[in-house]
C-alpha cells in the first residue's frame, strides 16, 4: 500500500501554527515553517501559511502586468507584459493542466489519492497541489492572523496585524486553477499588492510582508528549489516516483537557461560572472533544500512520507540500469549491499569546498561544512534503516553549517568573485577524484558544471570542450532539453558509458579548463569493480600530461607579464601550479564514523536519563 494511501487522517491545525511540519527540529515560529539559523530566511515568504494568496488574475490588469503581448502593439518587450509572457510561454502556467491530465490522474489513482474521479486523500492531494498550483487547498483555514511574529524575534507582533480598522473573520483561501502563478514564486501578496508599485517601496525590505525578492539570485535559487527539490511542506517521494512521476533533478543554471523569462536580468550582461553565479546559487539552494526535506522526513513531519524514504538515496543503488554501465560483483559476506545517499544535490558544493581546501583558501567554516555533510551521508549509509531522530539532528546541523558558511568569509568571497574561470578550475580539480565518477548522479553534475563554465571555454562554445562534452552527455543519457521522463528511457543513439569511459572523457574535457587535482594515493581513482590497473595507469598519465601543459602555460603567462612590466607581481589567473596544502585536513571516514558513534552514544544516554 502506498504511503499516501495510509495518510487518510487530516492533520489538526492548532491555533497560530502551520498545518504541516510543526515537529521539525528548530521550527517554532507560528504561521510558517521557519528554522532559525538556517537559509530558510532566503525564501521565508514561501513558508508563510498565515497570508492569503491572491491569484494571478489580481496582477493581470492592463495598467499592471497584463499589458499588450510583445510583438502585437510593441516592437520590443517592456515592463507591463509579464502576465502575458507567463501565460503564453511559461511551462509553469500549464501546471494545472498537467495535474489534470490522464497520466497524472492515473498516478493519483495508483497512490489511492483518487478513487475514480473523486479525491479521497485530501492530504495527499494537497501535497501535489503544493507544487502544481499556487493555491494549495480547497479549504485552508486562516487562523490567528494577528499573531504572526515573522522570521525576526525582534519584530513586534502587531506589525503583522491586518491593516484594516475592523476585525477580519477567519476566511478560506479560495481555490483557483491557475498552475504555478505569481504568488508561488513572488510570495503571498495580501500585504504588498497595494504598495509594491509605490516609489518608496523596496523589495529588499518586504520579506516580512510576504514578498520574495527574486532579484537576488540566491533567494531565487532557494525559492525554486522548494518545489524542484522539495521542502518542509512538500515532498515528492519514492511512492510518487514509483507511481510514474519523474524524479526531480534540479540544477539552476540549466533550468534558468531554458526558462522563458518574463523578467530582465541586468547581471546577465556579464555572462562570465552570471552563469557561474547561477550554478553556485543552485548548488547552495539544492543542498539546503534537500537537507530541509531530509530533516522533515526523518522527524516524520511529512504526512505523505515514511522512513526510510528511498527517494533520499541514489536510484541506481537498486535500479542498476539507471547508473553507469558497469559489471557488478556478487553480494557476499565481505561485500554488503549498501544504498548510497544521493549525491545529486550536494556534489557541486562539495567540489567547491574541497577546491578551497586543496588551494589553501579554506576557512574553518569550509571544514565544518564538509564534515557536517559527510556526517549526514555516513549516517544514511551506515545501516539499512538509519536512526531517524539522529538523522534529523545531523541534517539540521548541516543546514546550520551551510548558513554559517554562506554568511561567513568563505561564502561572501565566493558570491562576490565566483566566475566561470574559477568554476572551470574546480571542475578540473574534481575530474581526478574517484567520488566524481562513483555514480551517474555525480557524473552528470560534473557535466553540468563544465557546461556552466562555458563562457571561459577555450575556443568558445563550439571549441574543443564542446566536442568532448557532447559525447559525455550522450553517453550519460542526459537529455538535451528539459524532459526528465527520458532519464529512464535511454532512447538516444550511441552507447552508454561505463565508469572508466566516463572518467577518461571527463578528465580529457577538464584538461582544457584547468589543472587536475592529483590524488596522493591511487586508491582515490581506483574502483573495486570495473577499473583495471591498465586503466588506472592510463588515467594517471592523462592527469600528469594535462598538469604539465598547465604548468608550461602558467609559466609562459608569468614570463609575458614580466616582459610587459606588469604592476602586479603575481598573476591571479585561477590556475595555480600545484594546490597548496592547508594546515588542517578534512576528517577521514574512520574519524567521522567514530565521531558519529560517540554522538549516538551520548544521545542515547541523554534519552535514557530523561
Amino acid at each position: 500500500m502506498s504511503t499516501l494511501a495510509r495518510a487518510q487522517e487530516p492533520i489538526p491545525t492548532p491555533q497560530g501554527t502551520s498545518t504541516q511540519g510543526t515537529s521539525t527540529p528548530g521550527t517554532s515560529t507560528p504561521g510558517m515553517l521557519f528554522s532559525p539559523g538556517t537559509l530558510d530566511r532566503l525564501h521565508s515568504p514561501i513558508l508563510r501559511q498565515d497570508l492569503m494568496v491572491n491569484g494571478a488574475a489580481s496582477c493581470a490588469t492592463s495598467n499592471c502586468h497584463a499589458g499588450p503581448r510583445p510583438g502585437v502593439t510593441q516592437a520590443t518587450v517592456r515592463r507591463g507584459a509579464e502576465y502575458q509572457l507567463w501565460l503564453d510561454n511559461d511551462p509553469h502556467a500549464q501546471s494545472w493542466k498537467t495535474i489534470c491530465s490522464d497520466e497524472s490522474v492515473a498516478m493519483m489513482q495508483r497512490l489511492k489519492i483518487m478513487d475514480g474521479d473523486q479525491i479521497i486523500d485530501q492530504v495527499g492531494f494537497d501535497n501535489c497541489m503544493a507544487c502544481h498550483n499556487s493555491t494549495r487547498r480547497y479549504n485552508e483555514p486562516r487562523t490567528n492572523r494577528d499573531t504572526y511574529a515573522g522570521p525576526s524575534d525582534a519584530v513586534h507582533m502587531t506589525q503583522f496585524a491586518p491593516r484594516h480598522n475592523q476585525p477580519r473573520p477567519n476566511d478560506v483561501n479560495t481555490f483557483q486553477r491557475e498552475g504555478v502563478g505569481c504568488s508561488a514564486c513572488h510570495g503571498p501578496s495580501e500585504r504588498w499588492i497595494g504598495t509594491h508599485f509605490q516609489h518608496q517601496w523596496s523589495s529588499s525590505f518586504a520579506s516580512d510582508d510576504g514578498f520574495v525578492d527574486a532579484a537576488d539570485l540566491y533567494v531565487r535559487a532557494r525559492m525554486c528549489a522548494s518545489c524542484h527539490v522539495g521542502d518542509k511542506d512538500r515532498d515528492m517521494n519514492h511512492d510518487i516516483i514509483a507511481a510514474g512521476h519523474p524524479a526531480l533533478r534540479y540544477e539552476l543554471a540549466t533550468f534558468h537557461a531554458w526558462q522563458p523569462k518574463h523578467w530582465r536580468d541586468a547581471e546577465a550582461k556579464d555572462r562570465t560572472y552570471y552563469e557561474a553565479q547561477l550554478w553556485l546559487a543552485g548548488q547552495i539552494a539544492a543542498t539546503d533544500a534537500s537537507l530541509a526535506l531530509l530533516e522533515t522526513r526523518a522527524a516524520k513531519s511529512h504526512s505523505v512520507s515514511q522512513w526510510p524514504e528511498f527517494a533520499s538515496y541514489d536510484c541506481a543503488s537498486c535500479h542498476h540500469n539507471l547508473g553507469l554501465q558497469n559489471s557488478r560483483t556478487a553480494i557476499t559476506d565481505d561485500r554488503k549491499a549498501v544504498a548510497l545517499y544521493s549525491s545529486w544535490n550536494d556534489a557541486g558544493l562539495r567540489w567547491l569546498v574541497q577546491y578551497r581546501i586543496e588551494t589553501g583558501a579554506a576557512t574553518s567554516d569550509d571544514f565544518e561544512l564538509l564534515e557536517s555533510l559527510d556526517r549526514v551521508k555516513l549516517q544514511m549509509e551506515s545501516q539499512p534503516k538509519a536512526d531517524p531522530g539522529f538523522v534529523a539532528e545531523l541534517a539540521l546541523q548541516a543546514r546550520t553549517s551551510l548558513a554559517q558558511w554562506f554568511d561567513g568569509p568563505a561564502g561572501q568571497s565566493e558570491r562576490a568573485q565566483f566566475r566561470s574561470d574559477r568554476l572551470g578550475n574546480l571542475v578540473a580539480a574534481a575530474a581526478g577524484k574517484r567520488q566524481t565518477w562513483q555514480t551517474w548522479e555525480s557524473a552528470v553534475q560534473f557535466y553540468l558544471a563544465a557546461v556552466a563554465a562555458r563562457e571561459s571555454w577555450p575556443g568558445g562554445w563550439h571549441g574543443p570542450v564542446h566536442n568532448l562534452a557532447q559525447p559525455l552527455r550522450v553517453g550519460l543519457r542526459y537529455p538535451e532539453m528539459i524532459d526528465v521522463s527520458r532519464y529512464s528511457k535511454r532512447n538516444e543513439s550511441g552507447p552508454t558509458l561505463n565508469r572508466g569511459e566516463a572518467t577518461k572523457l571527463g578528465i580529457e574535457m577538464a584538461g582544457w579548463l584547468g589543472p587536475i587535482y592529483q590524488p596522493e594515493s591511487s586508491d582515490e581513482l581506483q574502483d573495486d569493480e570495473a577499473e583495471t590497473q591498465a586503466l588506472q595507469n592510463e588515467l594517471q598519465e592523462m592527469i600528469q600530461r594535462i598538469n604539465e601543459r598547465w604548468k608550461r602555460l602558467n609559466q609562459q603567462r608569468i614570463e609575458q607579464a614580466k616582459q610587459a612590466e606588469s604592476t602586479d607581481n603575481k598573476i591571479d589567473d585561477g590556475t595555480p601550479d600545484m594546490p597548496a596544502k592547508p594546515e588542517r585536513k578534512p576528517k577521514t571516514r574512520d574519524q567521522l564514523l567514530e565521531e558519529l558513534r560517540q554522538m549516538q552514544e551520548a544521545r542515547t544516554s541523554d534519552e535514557s536519563d530523561n
